[in-house]
């Protein structure tokens, strides 16, 4: 029976990759995650990676299940992507603080990563009140990806946060598709909310 079991999760293993390559959409991929999940015997390679693909597919819509797989994954693997991940769904969760050191987690393998630099700083900027921190990470996701207007509009918030606004309009307005009327707006919407 056991081996049954574990033919079958290579079998479901293999599926999923092959759907994984092939850019099956999530709502096709996470029935085929939890099959294999199911099948797979706990701790094992094949159930550890459905669980992290399931995490990445489910972050946005399910966070609680997302960090609750997540963590599990990160009992038995370190992992760059699934701190991140995790990150994400405390985010979500309101779990600022937690979500913080994920991202340091994240961080820690790969210090100048675009994506974890960026959700710290913005989340120490907006979440936890702390914009001056973050502008620190939002200047490495910056350097990092300068072509990147998420991040360009994150930084240039924290710039506003911190009363340096003709900064942030400068640096909006150079990459913003409607330019500097574009870019004032956004800073003097940025500004009466923090009125």
């Amino acid at each position: 029976m056991q081996r049954d079991r574990r033919a079958n999760a290579e079998s479901l293993l293999h599926d999923v990759g092959w759907a994984l390559e092939h850019g099956y959409p999530p709502r096709e991929l996470i029935p085929m995650l939890e099959k294999l999940v199911g099948h797979a015997p706990t701790g094992s390679d094949a159930a550890l990676f459905g669980m992290r693909e399931l995490s990445k597919l489910l972050v946005e819509k399910k966070p609680w299940r997302a960090a609750r797989l997540a963590r599990e994954v990160l009992a038995h693997v370190d992992d760059a992507e699934l701190w991140r991940t995790l990150g994400v769904a405390l985010s979500m969760l309101g779990h600022y603080r937690a979500a913080a050191r994920a991202y340091r987690s994240a961080l820690a393998h790969d210090p100048r990563c675009p994506i974890a630099t960026h959700n710290l700083g913005h989340l120490l900027d907006v979440g936890l009140g702390r914009p001056e921190r973050g502008l620190h990470y939002l200047s490495i996701a910056l350097r990092a990806a300068p072509d990147d207007v998420e991040i360009r509009a994150s930084h240039a918030h924290a710039l506003c946060r911190l009363g340096r606004r003709a900064e942030a309009l400068a640096s909006l307005a150079e990459h913003l598709p409607g330019g500097r009327s574009e870019a004032l707006a956004l800073v003097e919407r940025w500004m009466s909310a923090a009125d």
